[in-house]
């Protein structure tokens, strides 16, 4: 057998690979192990709709969304199923905590009130849970996410109007951003 006809890979050829895998795999884990944050997206949406709609809260009570009309809002429609959305939360339960009387966070769920009770007695929050179950996409929608996408938050002004709409995982110091002019005004 001559060294042309070896069918196999050379030890520098098999170096190369594994070199390469291995980047490959560093690649993936890094990628993989940081949170991607959503960019702030202009909204031009009417918030009447949304206003205009009820949601059962954890104990399957309908809630008129309109009783938080003429307050800082952050609603954040997420779902028990969305891994992003249960990342979020523990940083919109901060935002609640620390902004208490300056803002109200809504979270409105995408599932039904069972499963939200459920999620909600493992990991309690200090803002309203709403469960909008399909009605929650449209409400979304009407907000201006007509993609879909779950999470999704909304910052909407005392005076009713979008500040700024954010399309999947946010933190805390991104809203803020936003916020912080709200604040002051």
């Amino acid at each position: 057998m001559t060294p042309s006809s070896n069918k196999g890979l050379s030890k520098r050829g098999f170096f190369v690979l594994a070199l390469a895998l291995a980047a490959a795999i560093l690649l993936i884990q890094q990628y993989a192990s940081k949170p991607r944050t959503a960019h702030p997206v202009e909204t031009f949406a009417s918030t009447a709709p949304f206003f205009a709609a009820q949601a059962s809260d954890l104990q399957d009570t309908e809630q008129p969304l309109s009783q938080w009309q003429g307050q800082l809002l952050v609603v954040n429609f997420w779902a028990t199923w969305c891994a992003p959305c249960r990342e979020e939360m523990p940083e919109l339960a901060e935002l609640a905590r620390e902004y208490a009387g300056k803002l109200v966070v809504l979270g409105i769920s995408l599932d039904n009130v069972e499963k939200m009770q459920a999620f909600a007695q493992g990991k309690p929050m200090p803002y309203p849970l709403l469960s909008a179950e399909e009605e929650g996409m449209k409400l979304s929608a009407s907000l201006g996410n007509l993609n879909s996408v779950v999470p999704h938050t909304v910052i909407i002004g005392s005076d009713g109007k979008i500040l700024k709409s954010y399309f999947g995982r946010v933190t805390k110091a991104l809203l803020l951003e936003t916020l912080q002019p709200a604040f002051n005004s």
